[in-house]
């Protein structure tokens, strides 16, 4: 076995490195030859033999790192074929590889469509910047590692930093009524985040004392179709919710395709991602999520390898202003 691969486990787990490979051993139904092997990342290993010799070290809470080398962290994230150059999930795993490369951490890229590449590799925190059900559920089941996740919903599994969604679209919605908007939509993204930000927006109006919720799209249909209907409606707002290129399709709906003028036949509030939206004509008046401060935070968290108490730490919005809304009498 080469020298010094088990003096981390040894040191926290308080055991000497012949227990601990026996241990792994024998819950993997290993020698503890294998298990050598493997910590030395052997390419001798069968990868199902490797894969449970993995799980099992990682079951009873153990971490070899060879010498002493930097922490490894696996970065979830979308596969590339759904991936929007300049969105949301390009640039916040952009934020989160400068993060880790500043504080010297190594850095694995997970897409989703090879999730089960994580069961056979050793990390010592991840970070998911993905959605599928499939993901969570591997990543559930993770439970001597700090995980982080970029979003409240699975705050009881993992360490969370978001943007609360709802007090987004509460935002939203106020911002909207006090500039006269009364007939208000919104398209969102059909996820816990588009549904909560949609939520947040009925509600806020509501108290307000609107007659009429909110006109909600959830973007699974075509926008050409969403666009259409909110013009139809009489609305006067429609807020975009999704940090892609979404508000960039609407302007281009509205003006191009149906021949309205913004603001003045309708207004548009955007999320502010791609920032390109500032540069649109009329300039587009955008929330903002505060994506490098909350990608360091979230690097903090995984290196600070705290596994006693689950953290939940919240962002709020930024919103600025430009000339894509207009003001009601």
């Amino acid at each position: 076995m080469e020298s010094g691969i088990l003096t981390d486990m040894e040191t926290r787990n308080k055991n000497s490195a012949a227990a601990i490979l026996e241990q792994v051993a024998g819950r993997a139904q290993v020698s503890t030859g294998t298990v050598s092997r493997v910590f030395n990342n052997s390419s001798l290993v069968p990868s199902a033999t490797r894969s449970r010799v993995l799980r099992a070290a990682r079951e009873l809470g153990f971490r070899p790192r060879i010498g002493v080398r930097n922490k490894q962290i696996a970065l979830v994230t979308e596969s590339p074929d759904r991936t929007v150059m300049g969105g949301y999930v390009n640039t916040m795993t952009q934020y989160l590889c400068f993060a880790l490369s500043r504080e010297g951490a190594g850095i694995t890229m997970i897409t989703e469509d090879r999730i089960g590449n994580l069961e056979d590799c050793w990390f010592d925190g991840i970070i998911g910047i993905a959605w599928e059900d499939e993901t969570i559920r591997i990543l559930k089941t993770f439970r001597n590692l700090p995980v982080v996740w970029l979003s409240d919903e699975h705050a009881d599994s993992f360490h969370c930093v978001y943007v609360d969604a709802h007090k987004t679209g509460r935002i939203a919605g106020e911002y909207l009524w006090n500039r006269g908007h009364r007939k208000i939509a919104v398209i969102h993204d059909n996820d816990y985040i588009g549904f909560n930000r949609a939520e947040g927006m009925r509600r806020i109006l509501d108290e307000l004392g609107a007659e009429t919720p909110p006109l909600a799209f959830c973007n699974d249909q075509p926008l050409h179709l969403a666009v259409k209907r909110v013009m139809d409606s009489g609305c006067t707002a429609v807020w975009v919710t999704g940090e892609d290129m979404k508000s960039v399709e609407v302007y281009w709906l509205v003006r191009e395709l149906l021949g309205k003028r913004i603001p003045e036949d309708l207004s548009i509030l955007g999320f502010e991602h791609p920032g390109m939206t500032g540069f649109l004509c009329p300039a587009q008046t955008s929330l903002v999520s505060p994506l490098r401060e909350i990608a360091e935070k979230a690097v903090e968290l995984v290196l600070r390898d705290d596994l006693k108490k689950l953290e939940k730490i919240e962002y709020p919005v930024q919103l600025i202003e430009r000339n894509s809304i207009k003001n009601l009498p």
